[in-house]
C-alpha cells in the first residue's frame, strides 16, 4: 500500500489551506491578530472573532521553516512524550502522584535504551518546571522536549539550549477546534523571540473536537498546526518549528473516550506524518500506545501493531510509545521497561492487516459548518459515518 502517494494524502494541505482562509481561527489576542494583518495577507473578522489567513501568508511561512534534515532528531524515532498526571503502581495497582524520583527513574531509562531516541517529561510535576528540566538534563542526554510557561521557566530553557542545543519546548496554542488558547499566547511568543525551538501540538479528537472521517480529521489536524506554524515564522523567521499535530479519535463504543488503542489511531497519525514529510516539515505524532488501564496482553498487542505499522512505513517521530496507560492519564515504569523490549522484538511482518478510508469529499464542509464550535458529535455528518469510520 502506498501511503505517500494516495489521493488522501494529496488533498490534506491544500484543504487546510482553504481552513485556514475560509473559516479562519478564533483568536482573541490582540497582538496575535496585529501580527497577521500587519501582513496585509490575513484579516480578522469583528462578527465571528475569527483571523481568516491567506493561502499564500502560510506557503510564506513554510518556505522560511526549516526543514526536516536540519532538525536534531533523525528518522524512524520512537520517544517518550505526554504528562501523566499519575504514576500506575505497580504493586498496589492505584494511580498515584508522581514524584521526581520517578521522572529521574524514566530518564534514566530512556537514555540507557537503544530503542527510545527522545524524552520528554513523561509525567506531570506543577510548578516545577526548572527542576523538571534539570532533573531530565543531569540523566538522560538524548534530545528533549520540555515544557516552559514560567519567565523562570523561559530562562532556564534559554540556558540549556545554548548550552546542548538539541532541546524543543512543547507547545499547545490552540483548542480544537479553531481556538486559540489565549493564555498560552505570551509564553509562546516569548519563546519563539527568544529563538527557542518549539513544537506545536493540536490533538483534534474525531467525533468530538473534529470531524468523523480519516481525511477530514487530518485536515482539521494539519490547518491547525499550520497557524501555529505561520505565527512562529512571522514572528521569528527561520525558527526550528516541529509539527505536532495529533488526530485522535473518540471511540463512540467506549462513551466518547479518546482510544489510543485503536489501529486507526496509528494510522491517522502515520498518514499526518506523510503530509508533512511531503512538505519536509520536522513532524512529531502520537503512536504505539494502548487503550487499557494498567499493562496487560491488550496492551501488549496494541503497541505491537502500532510499532510494526511504523518500521514497516517509517516515520519521523512518534511520542507515546512506551508507558502511557489508557487516555495518557497515567505512566507505567513497568510498561516504559516491557515495552522497550516489545520495540526491540517487533518488526514489519507483525503488522496487521488494514485499508485506510478514501478522501472524503464531504470532509472539507463540515468543517466550514463547525468552525470553532465543537459540534460535531451531534453533526450528521458524525453520525452519519459511525460505524464506517475508524472500524479497527
Amino acid at each position: 500500500m502506498n501511503l505517500e502517494n494516495s489521493e488522501l494524502i494529496e488533498r490534506i494541505h491544500p484543504d487546510a489551506l482553504v481552513v485556514l482562509e475560509e473559516v479562519g481561527v478564533k483568536c482573541e489576542s490582540a497582538e496575535v491578530r496585529q501580527i497577521f494583518e500587519d501582513t496585509g495577507l490575513a484579516a480578522f473578522d469583528e462578527t465571528t472573532g475569527h483571523i481568516h489567513v491567506l493561502s499564500p501568508l502560510v506557503e510564506q511561512a513554510l518556505n522560511t521553516t526549516p526543514k526536516r534534515d536540519q532538525f536534531w532528531i533523525s528518522e524512524n524515532s520512537f520517544g517518550v512524550g505526554g504528562t501523566a498526571p499519575f504514576v500506575y503502581d505497580e504493586e498496589s495497582g492505584e494511580l498515584i502522584p508522581p514524584t521526581l524520583d520517578h521522572l529521574i527513574k524514566i530518564a534514566k531509562i530512556v537514555n540507557d535504551a537503544d530503542v527510545i531516541d527522545f524524552m520528554a517529561r513523561g509525567v506531570l510535576l506543577p510548578q516545577q518546571e526548572v527542576k523538571v528540566m534539570d532533573a531530565i538534563i543531569e540523566h538522560c542526554q538524548k534530545p528533549i522536549y520540555i515544557a516552559a510557561i514560567t519567565d523562570e521557566g523561559i530562562a532556564r530553557a534559554k540556558e540549556i539550549y545554548d548550552i546542548r542545543r538539541n532541546l524543543t519546548v512543547q507547545f499547545s496554542i490552540i483548542n480544537s477546534p479553531l481556538n486559540i488558547i489565549e493564555s498560552m499566547i505570551d509564553p509562546f511568543l516569548s519563546c519563539v523571540k527568544k529563538g527557542l525551538p518549539i513544537y506545536v501540538s493540536t490533538m483534534p479528537m474525531a467525533g468530538l473536537s473534529g470531524p468523523y472521517s480519516m481525511s477530514a480529521l487530518l485536515t482539521l489536524t494539519h490547518a491547525e498546526a499550520l497557524f501555529g506554524i505561520t505565527l512562529a515564522q512571522l514572528v521569528n523567521p527561520g525558527i526550528m518549528v516541529v509539527h505536532a499535530g495529533l488526530p485522535s479519535i473518540a471511540n463512540i463504543n467506549k462513551n466518547y473516550a479518546v482510544d489510543l488503542g485503536l489501529i486507526s489511531h496509528n494510522i491517522a497519525n502515520l498518514l499526518m506524518e506523510k503530509v508533512n514529510k511531503k512538505l519536509g516539515l520536522p513532524s512529531i505524532q502520537t503512536a504505539c500506545t494502548t487503550s487499557q488501564e494498567k499493562p496487560n496482553n491488550t496492551a501488549e498487542k496494541e503497541a505491537k501493531y502500532g510499532f510494526a505499522i511504523m518500521k514497516n512505513y517509517g516515520f519521523h517521530q512518534m511520542r507515546h510509545a512506551f508507558g502511557f496507560l489508557k487516555e495518557l492519564v497515567s505512566f507505567s515504569i513497568e510498561k516504559l521497561e516491557r515495552h522497550i523490549e516489545l520495540c526491540r522484538e517487533t518488526s514489519p511482518k507483525d503488522m496487521p492487516s488494514f485499508h485506510v478510508e478514501s478522501y472524503d469529499p464531504e470532509g472539507l464542509d463540515v468543517i466550514k459548518r463547525n468552525g470553532s464550535n465543537a459540534n460535531y458529535m451531534r453533526d450528521d455528518h458524525t453520525l452519519k459515518n459511525t460505524g464506517r469510520s475508524f472500524l479497527f
